[in-house]
Order: structure tokens, then C-alpha cells, then sequence
């Protein structure tokens, strides 16, 4: 049988393969069609492929077990489509779209097709092959798909604009991690906080509008906007990655069955929101935000029923409304952009082992055993958070001598009121599974990031620092070299320290290789 496996494996890789250079082909044979000689129809793609190589054993409750040094955890395989169409021709040749061209509205389309597959499950090392012989239902459906990834319409017409389909809003102004910016949940499924924020955010099936009032006394560009994610269209919450899959959270194996509840595809969970924003006395950017949408982190809950012996821990993901402004504004003495960013998340779920998942004593108490299961809530807290970055060009000339250098310094914030000394995170500490990572009434994060570029832009290194005062270090140094229309970027992530935050994924040390086929 093994013989048949790697025939399979090898027609597999083949089949991709041949996917993605008919997807290359198909875009240059249209990027060469144009409708009219003003070019409104645009056409882009971009083929990307990207390996990881682990750099340090597995350890603590990371699946699977048995990655060693060395070992590849990652070789997806990115393929995309993307079509940009202004339709103020066309409104003058279709009789269909004449009330357009009446009421002076400019009309204009988007669409992304998206192709990925995940190749480590089929041709990687056996521990990964081994995940998917286990469950391989659940993780070829994960390892690939075929999506339409965004596609709106445009519609403005003076101070007005609306844009309706499937879409990304980003309302935050923060890098590494995100505050207000919460609307799109994140896919952290394939990378977790080793990627990009831009390339984790998933798109939803949106309303999108807004109203520039422009100068209204002190402010300029004063302007509204709304947004509404229909409940029984779109109910999309943050995936969870699959067990023993390369980013899957660690967790302890659970002595009951874990279920994840998603939200119903119900008008009541409609995510929507507003702000207000503009620009005072031209120099200061401010923002004023309040939405409902779901977090990324998923709530626990032990729920019993009639017998203890049926117990199940439910996944849930609760919704949150949040409240928020930023400003942003360049400090001219010292040449710095300063922005501020602060968020007052209501009724946000949190885990206390005691209330979520608590355990009846027996009434003679028995060595090793803890107790009976009982039926747990989910307590809630206001949570306060906030973010402070500063950003400067500065020169260092011993490193650049044509081209300075973009620090980034930011400052995250997190105060819990109501404070419980029991709280901690959904995440067993490792050795000792019956011990959670307590939370404090105060966390905090720095983030430093610095680049600059070479040879003309072709040449761009890059440098990622965050610092949890728990104790936990990210490192991600990176460079990118572009020779058109090929990318090639080498990123190193490394994570250090305590067991909290994203210090659960500190076996994670990996290089990745990114190539990327851009066609413009």
C-alpha cells in the first residue's frame, strides 16, 4: 500500500501544480484584453508559494509530538484573481444601467478568486501525514479551498459612498496586533501571529456607507459611516485549527469531548456598526467608533446536562460591543506621528475555571480525583484596553546611507474592571495540566518595528520585536528582495519566554521561505 500512497501523494502535488500555472496563464491571456482604450477593466493576479521550517523541537502540549528540527510545517500554496471594473462606459451603452447615468453615479466592481492549498498533510513529514490519515475528512476540507474571496460593488455619487459584497472594514490603526479593529474575524489557522495581520483577516458579506459632510467649522473632511453584516447572510466567527495541525493552539488532551458552537445564521447576529471621523484643525485625525462583533478568542463552558458522565466542554464565541475612538497627529518640534487608539470592549467573556468549568467534591474525598463535572457559566468583565505608537523616519547612516530608516513603537494596554484573582487563560500550563496562566488587572505589550530599503526599493529588511511584560519575546526579522515580477522574502519568527499570550505558541521557532509571482 505504500507504494499507492506516494503515487496518490505524487499526482496530488502534480495536480496543484498544474493548477496554479493554468491560473497564471489564464490571467496574462486576460490582462492582454481590453474592453475600451481607457483600460476600465483590470486585471491582476498573484501566485505565492510558502514553506516553513521548524526550528526547534515540539514541546509543552503542541501536536503533533514528534517535530523535530528541521522538519517542514508549512508549504502552502496561494493562487488569486483579481478583477477591477469601472462601469462609467459601460452605464452609457446598457440601457439596464441608464438610471445611473442619470443621477451621476459612478459604478465600479471587485472581485478576488482565491485558490490555496496546504501541501504538509500530503507530502510532509509522517507526523503530519499521520493528522490526516487520523482525520482526513476534517483536515482536507482545512488543508484547501476554492473561494471567491472578496467581490463589492462601488457606488458613489458626490459626498455619498457605498460599497455592498464581501469585503474587509479595518477601523484600527495599530501593527503586529490589532484594538478597534476588531469587524473581520482573523484566520490565525495557518500562521497565528507569525503572519501579517492584512493576510489573516477574513472578508465578510457586507453593507458598507458613508457621508462626507466636508469642512464643518474646525474639521475637515467630517465624515459618517456605517456598516452591517446581515446575521442570516453571514455569521463567520475566527476558525479553529484543527487538532494536531501546525498551529494549532496547545491544549491538553481533554478527559471529555470539547464541541464547538458557531453562531446561527439567525438575524440576531448581525454585526453593525458606526463613526465618526475627520481631521481637526488639519493636523489631528480622530475617530469615534462603537460596533457589535464576535472576538477571535473562543469562551469555554462545561455543560453536563442530566448526567455527569455525558459532560461536554462547549466552544462558543459570545458577542462583544465596543466602544472606541483613535487620534493620530504629527508633533512637528520632534518630527514624530504619535497615534492613540483606546477601546472599552462591554460584557466581554472570561475564563474562570471555577465559574466556567466547575467540580462538585465528592462527599469522602478520594485521592486523584478532583470532583464530579458541573453545569458552568460565562462570567463577563468591561475590559479597557489601549494602545499608544509613536513613528519616525531617522537616519542611520552606517547601515543607509540614501534612504532612512521607519521606527515604529507602540504601546498595548489592558485593565480589566471588576477584577477576579482567579481569571487565567484558556491554556493548561505545561507540565502541569491541572495549572492555568493567571491573568493580571494589568497587561501589557510593547511592539517595536523598524525598515528601511535598498538598491532602489528592490532590496527591504524588515525587523518585528514584541515584548509581553509577563515575559514572553517575539522575534521576526525579515527580507524581502523584488525582482519583478517575482518576490522573495526570508522571514525568521522566534518566540521566547513565560507560557502566556502568544508565548503558548514559544516552540514554534521556524523560517519560512515566501515566493511570490506578481502579474500587474
Amino acid at each position: 500500500m505504500g507504494w499507492r500512497r506516494r503515487v496518490l501523494r505524487r499526482k496530488r502535488v502534480l495536480s496543484t501544480f498544474l493548477c496554479a500555472v493554468l491560473l497564471i496563464v489564464f490571467v496574462q491571456g486576460s490582462e492582454a484584453v481590453d474592453i475600451d482604450k481607457r483600460k476600465t477593466l483590470e486585471v491582476l493576479g498573484r501566485a505565492q508559494t510558502r514553506v516553513s521550517i521548524r526550528l526547534q523541537d515540539s514541546d509543552g502540549f503542541t501536536q503533533p509530538a514528534d517535530i523535530k528540527v528541521g522538519n517542514m510545517v508549512q508549504w502552502r500554496n496561494l493562487a488569486m484573481i483579481e478583477i477591477n471594473h469601472d462601469l462609467k462606459r459601460l452605464t452609457k451603452q446598457l440601457d439596464i444601467l441608464y438610471p445611473l447615468k442619470v443621477l451621476k453615479i459612478r459604478a465600479k466592481y471587485h472581485l478576488v478568486g482565491r485558490f490555496m492549498y496546504e501541501a504538509v498533510y500530503n507530502v510532509g513529514p509522517t507526523a503530519f501525514q499521520d493528522v490526516r490519515d487520523r482525520d482526513k475528512e476534517n483536515i482536507d476540507n482545512f488543508k484547501q479551498s476554492y473561494d471567491l474571496w472578496e467581490a463589492y460593488l462601488d457606488l458613489s455619487r458626490g459626498p455619498m459612498f457605498f460599497r455592498i459584497g464581501k469585503q474587509n472594514l479595518a477601523w484600527g490603526e495599530t501593527d503586529v496586533f490589532r484594538l478597534l479593529d476588531g469587524i473581520n474575524p482573523m484566520d490565525n489557522t495557518f500562521g497565528g501571529v507569525f503572519e501579517d495581520i492584512d493576510d489573516r483577516r477574513i472578508p465578510l458579506w457586507m453593507l458598507r456607507g458613508s457621508y462626507n459632510f466636508g469642512r464643518v467649522g474646525p474639521v475637515s473632511t467630517l465624515t459618517v459611516e456605517g456598516f452591517w453584516v446581515p446575521g442570516n447572510l453571514d455569521s463567520r466567527v475566527a476558525p479553529l485549527a484543527p487538532t494536531g495541525t501546525a498551529y494549532a493552539a496547545p491544549q491538553p488532551e481533554a478527559p471529555i469531548p470539547a464541541v464547538t458552537l458557531t453562531p446561527s445564521k439567525t438575524m440576531s447576529n448581525s454585526r453593525w456598526g458606526g463613526r465618526l471621523m475627520g481631521m481637526l484643525f488639519d493636523n489631528y485625525s480622530f475617530t469615534i467608533a462603537h460596533y457589535r462583533s464576535y472576538l477571535d478568542t473562543q469562551t469555554l463552558r462545561l455543560d453536563v446536562g442530566a448526567n455527569p458522565l455525558d459532560a461536554e466542554l462547549q466552544v462558543s464565541y459570545p458577542d462583544v460591543q465596543v466602544t472606541g475612538a483613535s487620534l493620530s497627529f504629527w508633533q512637528e518640534q520632534t518630527d514624530v506621528i504619535v497615534r492613540t487608539e483606546l477601546a472599552w470592549f462591554w460584557d466581554e467573556p472570561v475564563f474562570i475555571p471555577d465559574i466556567n468549568a466547575p467540580l462538585i467534591p465528592f462527599p469522602f474525598p478520594i485521592p486523584g480525583l478532583p470532583g464530579l463535572p458541573a453545569n458552568g457559566s460565562i462570567p463577563k468583565k468591561d475590559v479597557f484596553r489601549w494602545v499608544i505608537g509613536l513613528d519616525k523616519n531617522v537616519w542611520i547612516r552606517p547601515l543607509n546611507k540614501k534612504r532612512t530608516f521607519m521606527v515604529s513603537m507602540q504601546y498595548f494596554g489592558t485593565w480589566y474592571q471588576d477584577y477576579d484573582e482567579r481569571m487565567a487563560l484558556p491554556a493548561a500550563l505545561y507540565p502541569d495540566s491541572n495549572k492555568y496562566t493567571s491573568v493580571k488587572e494589568v497587561e501589557s505589550i510593547f511592539t517595536f518595528l523598524m525598515t528601511s530599503d535598498f538598491s532602489g526599493g528592490d532590496i527591504i529588511p524588515q525587523l518585528v520585536v514584541a515584548y509581553d511584560t509577563r515575559g514572553v519575546w517575539m522575534f521576526q526579522p525579515s527580507v524581502n528582495y523584488n525582482f519583478e515580477p517575482f518576490r522573495f522574502m526570508i522571514q525568521y519568527s522566534g518566540i521566547v519566554g513565560n507560557m502566556t499570550g502568544f508565548g503558548v505558541f514559544r516552540d514554534r521557532d521556524q523560517i519560512t521561505f515566501i515566493l511570490s509571482y506578481l502579474l500587474n
